[in-house]
């Protein structure tokens, strides 16, 4: 893997063939979790069909935007807690934002997971091969990177920097003498740590370009809150 880079026709990385269907099925997984597990949403009514597109993520029934579809319980799954957190400390501010936001919050995070998804499954090198993001879909790109970024640190119980750093000393540890004994994960969580700083690489260097591109005054949208 090669991180982004700004070039005159957008932003390119550089993927092996393995680094794009891992983050596609992340993608796919990451926007399922958001389809089926905000409570009560209207996209969990039957009888909505799959798109006719070349990539959707499993159990797809499309972005459906609510405006107070759900019934503004907190999701019970942690992960998609960080992806939809509560808006205030205040629990009836919370609840009211949550009722009114949730799922329209979902329906656009979901949407640019899929996008994502599509993107990387558009092509199938047999090496790798550039990844291209055009500086209109950076954004949204960098976002969804963001989320799937949450979710494996979720399920890696990141809470804090410094563990987050540690992970770079965990993998060197492993590589040299196999898993800590005792630890919980073994090899799973060398995988997800692998594909956590995978994500971080990506999205750290799509927003740097971005950020270099808007102090030079050059074209595309200015980066701005990832929720």
């Amino acid at each position: 893997m090669r991180p982004f880079r700004a070039e005159a026709h957008g932003y390119v990385a550089e993927l092996e063939p393995s680094e794009r269907i891992v983050l596609a099925q992340l993608a796919g997984d990451v926007a399922q979790m958001l389809q089926e597990g905000v409570p009560g949403r209207a996209s969990d009514a039957p009888g909505r069909s799959a798109p006719d597109d070349a990539w959707s993520p499993p159990g797809w029934t499309g972005p459906t935007p609510g405006g107070g579809g759900s019934d503004a319980t907190p999701p019970p799954d942690p992960a998609v807690r960080r992806l939809l957190p509560d808006a205030s400390d205040d629990v009836e501010v919370a609840h009211e934002f949550r009722r009114f936001t949730q799922d329209d919050l979902a329906a656009r995070k979901v949407g640019r997971l899929v996008l994502l998804g599509r993107m990387l499954v558009d092509s199938e090198p047999a090496e790798a091969a550039p990844f291209v993001v055009g500086r209109e879909e950076a954004q949204d790109v960098a976002g969804a990177l963001t989320d799937v970024r949450l979710v494996l640190a979720e399920r890696l119980d990141l809470r804090t920097d410094e563990q987050v750093e540690g992970l770079y000393d965990e993998l060197d540890r492993e590589g040299d003498d196999g898993p800590d004994e005792g630890e919980v994960g073994g090899a799973p969580r060398r995988f997800l740590v692998s594909v956590f700083l995978l994500t971080g690489l990506l999205q750290e260097s799509l927003v740097d370009g971005m950020l270099a591109d808007l102090r030079a005054g050059r074209g595309g949208p200015r980066p701005g809150p990832r929720g």
